[in-house]
């Protein structure tokens, strides 16, 4: 489990990352106030799709893990019936 933590502590970190990148570039573009708000809502719900997607991949991928665990439990137990 200690691998899933990382990958998911850096996927958080790239958004973050990615969040400050985004807003640090539209707060010095040279642009109007109204562009600049807009620009910054529109890269703020292009990461609030992304991170909404992350999210689902790393759910799905949990149950894959919880679904193989429990496939593997449910083999042991047969197989310690079946030496009896």
């Amino acid at each position: 489990m200690g691998k899933n933590k990382e990958n998911s502590k850096l996927v958080m970190a790239a958004i973050v990352g990615a969040a400050a990148g985004a807003l640090a570039g539209v707060l010095f573009a040279p642009e109007s106030g109204e562009k600049s708000r807009k620009k910054i809502k529109k890269k703020a719900l292009k990461m609030k799709d992304d991170f909404a997607e992350g999210v689902e991949n790393a759910a799905a991928k949990g149950m894959e893990n919880v679904n193989g665990l429990k496939d593997d439990i449910k083999e042991s137990a047969q197989n310690l019936i079946n030496s009896k």
